[in-house]
């Protein structure tokens, strides 16, 4: 008699995927009997990637899922902590368990610092609440006001980055429309229109903004679009952030804002040998005219390359542009 066996119950891939469904269920309940383990299952998991990663096995689903877990980590570290602290601390399961290199391994240290940057923050406010009990604040806005429309725009930055990273997509326009009534010309923000009518499927709303911006500010074609590259990657539309720092590259080709961008939208999805290439060509433009972008670039190149070659691209919105490139892409929503 002959049996069929399900070869997929068993598979490398399968098992990555138990492993994950465990850690995220887990990651929600975390306390003093299962710490320990949770740490060790995450070095468990971050290995078998390894391992698919070496073999080139498509595993982009279980990629999404591991970002947003350890995502999660590294944004609210302190459960983890706090169930360690009640084992002994995680200093102490370094100690059991080494190399303990990844930073869940470590986040009492990110913990503690964040202590101290919320005590230094309470400290400063203190002392500028004094400051202003004397005068200081009528002194700096009699010798040095603000620019009321920097300040707005402040404002409608602060609004807008809590509204996106929510994706509420419909509010955060109507925060724009209601800056515009003071800043009309404002290109930040018409550029904010055009992404998100974008996002809310208005093509010809978006359309129209960006045929206004462009009409508004006709000298300014590169940096319109490197701005608009930087928006669309802030709001997770790639392929769009990648179309326009293509066309900004291809005005402009020795523009180290423009191949920045691309260096960007090439980390964000893991095509990491790419962002190396551009952020390196980066610092290069930028070291003689632009040195604060030349460091930033720099920066972030060399922690690129302290990933590892374990973290190759396991992600490509298109493939990776190569700098001969003459086509130009026109900047469409």
């Amino acid at each position: 008699m002959a049996y069929f066996v399900d070869t997929k119950a068993n598979s490398p891939a399968n098992s990555l995927r138990e492993a994950l469904d465990q850690a995220e269920r887990q990651i929600v309940s975390i306390d003093a009997t299962n710490v320990e383990a949770y740490l060790l299952l995450l070095d468990q998991i971050k290995a078998r990637f390894a391992a698919f990663t070496a073999e080139e096995a498509d595993v982009r689903p279980e990629w999404s899922r591991w970002d947003s877990l350890t995502s999660r980590l590294s944004s609210q570290p302190d459960p983890l902590v706090t169930a360690a602290a009640k084992v002994g601390g995680l200093a102490a399961l370094r100690q059991k368990h080494p190399p303990a290199e990844d930073f869940w391994w470590h986040l009492d240290k990110e913990v503690m610092q964040r202590r101290m940057n919320t005590l230094r923050r309470t400290i400063t406010t203190l002392v500028t609440v004094v400051v202003i009990a004397v005068g200081g604040w009528w002194a700096i806005n009699t010798f040095f006001p603000p620019n009321p429309e920097a300040v707005r725009m402040m404002e409608a930055n602060s609004d807008l980055e809590a509204l996106i990273g929510e994706q509420r997509w419909a509010e955060a326009l109507t925060v724009v429309e209601t800056a515009q009534q003071d800043l009309p010309n404002e290109p930040e923000l018409i550029l904010w229109e055009v992404v998100l009518a974008e996002q809310l499927g208005d093509k010809a709303r978006a359309q129209a903004a960006l045929d206004r911006v462009n009409a508004t500010f006709p000298d300014q074609k590169v940096g319109l679009l490197v701005q608009l590259g930087n928006q669309r990657l802030q709001v997770g539309d790639f392929l769009g952030a990648q179309d326009v720092g293509k066309e900004a590259l291809t005005l402009d080709p020795n523009s180290a804002e423009a191949t920045f961008l691309l260096g960007s939208i090439a980390e964000s999805t893991n095509d990491v040998a790419f962002a190396i290439d551009m952020f390196d060509r980066t610092f290069a433009l930028a070291e003689a005219d632009n040195p604060q972008l030349a460091v930033i670039a720099r920066v972030r190149m060399g922690n690129l390359m302290q990933r590892g070659p374990s973290l190759q691209a396991t992600e490509s919105i298109t493939p990776s542009l190569t700098l001969s490139e003459t086509a130009t892409i026109t900047a469409t929503p």
